[in-house]
């Protein structure tokens, strides 16, 4: 599990959006468009990595469907996306 030196204010929380990765299993290199491609029709979960102190609905840990506005942040020279708790459509599982 992830452990943030951050945490965010109020009703924000900090997710973690998987790469697409550019390489197969077997070492193929992709191709941009097969990324694009893999990019655009991925499911949009995220991994919740910190939370604010005023959200109760939602948990380190969880697999959320993140929509709507936000922003990125830098913490410890790795990027994560900051938004409000009401810009999650769902928790899955």
């Amino acid at each position: 599990m992830i452990k943030l030196k951050y945490t965010p204010i109020g009703r924000t929380i900090v997710v973690e959006i998987p790469k697409t990765a550019v390489e197969t299993t077997s070492g193929i290199i992709k191709s941009e468009s097969m990324v694009k491609e893999e990019q655009e029709n991925k499911s949009g979960e995220a991994l919740v990595v910190a939370i604010g102190t005023e959200v109760t609905e939602i948990k380190v840990g969880d697999i959320v469907i993140p929509k709507g506005q936000g922003f990125m942040v830098k913490v410890e020279d790795k990027e994560y996306f900051q938004m409000d708790m009401y810009n999650v459509l769902g928790i899955v599982g």
